[in-house]
């Protein structure tokens, strides 16, 4: 298997784990956060081996005064986004002939941390998550170079993700108030009104910014994370419940929405690799593979595929069951006098919980292989086919 590991030893930084992570386009260079307010890029010389990385940060960026939650590299611009919980956000642009990282102000008017932040398919606009009950959609204004922002304000709790439709003009959002919703974020000065996708037959208001076009209340619970397929017209989202959730928007009516409940801890993580694959990971320490029956149907039929990480070895906690893992540490404490008792190793690479999923796309749009980070500090990169997955089964089909 094509597994890269970052080693504690060779890579000094993450010691507390990493909360988010960013490649650039062409995968030379990695920013992360280690669980704290700075921001760390790495040169990864082009390479996916992270042993093959630099082992010290290039550049450490300090301007945020809290833990940073979200990480968004734009391909089209090459400026790097971040936020955090000091409320703020940053749009970073790199000055070469200083070679410093110089941020730009970035006006969010949020009274709460900023959970997540995402850049949009065309680079022109970010979208900003928080608890104060909103999402930002930010843009520049050259006259004042700054980012000033419009809020949506639909949302009854924090908003802890948000991603964007393809199409540049839609945002979908997962909140604590245990809904999945699909706004328009649509922007006159920098949206076309020609509807390329065909949203207008399935959204009436599609073109009124902040308009609630779809709501999801399958979850019953909190809503950790959201994704949007390629084809624009298939989403996902990830409950505390342990579920995972799948809506295909149809034309001739209403979403319909397909639930898995899975024997797994919560994901904390979703991507779409194409159409008809999705993986997602979290609590569990391990990502797992959804595949759809086709690519683009309206009544695909999803089914939990499989667990990438197949590592043999030592074995889970939760294989021995609560009592018995209580006895034996309550033995090792009572009856041996040991002072601590030490955590069991899990049977997963990671050894925390997964923080975030990057997949990288090929030039046909599908991700064969992806990246993951957690909180045990380690980055890994996963490749699905020499992972056992056919690829007839995670590749979209011609439509």
């Amino acid at each position: 298997r094509d597994i890269c590991v970052q080693k504690e030893r060779k890579m000094k930084r993450a010691i507390s784990g990493i909360t988010c992570f960013a490649f650039n386009k062409d995968f030379s260079m990695v920013a992360l956060s280690p669980n704290n307010e700075e921001v760390h890029i790495y040169k990864t010389n082009s390479k996916k081996d992270c042993k093959k990385w630099e082992p010290t940060p290039t550049y450490i960026l300090t301007e945020h005064t809290g833990v940073v939650s979200s990480i968004d590299w734009c391909n089209e611009t090459g400026f790097l986004l971040t936020c955090a919980h000091d409320r703020n956000a940053y749009v970073w642009s790199f000055k070469e002939k200083e070679d410093v990282w110089e941020p730009s102000l970035v006006l969010l008017r949020v009274n709460r941390a900023a959970t997540m932040c995402r850049w949009s398919p065309e680079g022109n606009k970010f979208a900003v998550a928080s608890s104060a009950k909103i999402v930002a959609i930010c843009h520049y204004e050259e006259k004042h170079k700054w980012w000033p922002s419009k809020p949506t304000k639909k949302h009854k709790s924090t908003v802890l993700s948000v991603a964007w439709c393809p199409n540049n003009k839609f945002i979908v959002t997962g909140s604590t108030d245990y809904r999945c919703r699909i706004i328009s974020a649509f922007d006159p000065e920098r949206d076309s009104e020609d509807d390329e996708h065909g949203f207008g037959a399935v959204f009436k208001n599609q073109h009124v910014f902040g308009e609630i076009l779809a709501e999801f209340s399958v979850s019953k619970a909190w809503v950790h994370d959201v994704a949007w397929s390629p084809s624009a017209f298939r989403l996902a989202f990830t409950g505390q419940g342990s579920t995972i959730h799948f809506v295909q928007i149809t034309s001739d009516g209403p979403p319909e929405v397909t639930t898995i409940r899975h024997n797994a801890l919560p994901f904390l993580s979703v991507e779409f690799l194409s159409n008809k694959c999705v993986v997602a990971s979290g609590f569990d320490a391990a990502p797992y593979i959804f595949v759809a029956s086709d690519s683009y149907g309206a009544e695909p039929e999803w089914e939990l595929k499989g667990k990438v990480d197949k590592k043999k070895g030592a074995k889970s906690p939760r294989s021995k069951g609560k009592f018995s893992a209580s006895r034996n540490m309550f033995e090792r404490v009572s009856v041996r006098a040991e002072k601590t008792a030490t955590s069991p190793q899990l049977a997963t690479l990671h050894q925390n919980q997964i923080m975030e999923t990057i997949p990288f796309y090929n030039e046909d749009g599908f991700a064969s292989s992806f990246a993951t980070a957690g909180l045990d500090g380690n980055i890994f990169h996963w490749d699905l086919l020499k992972c056992g997955f056919k690829l007839a089964e995670v590749k979209d089909s011609e439509e």
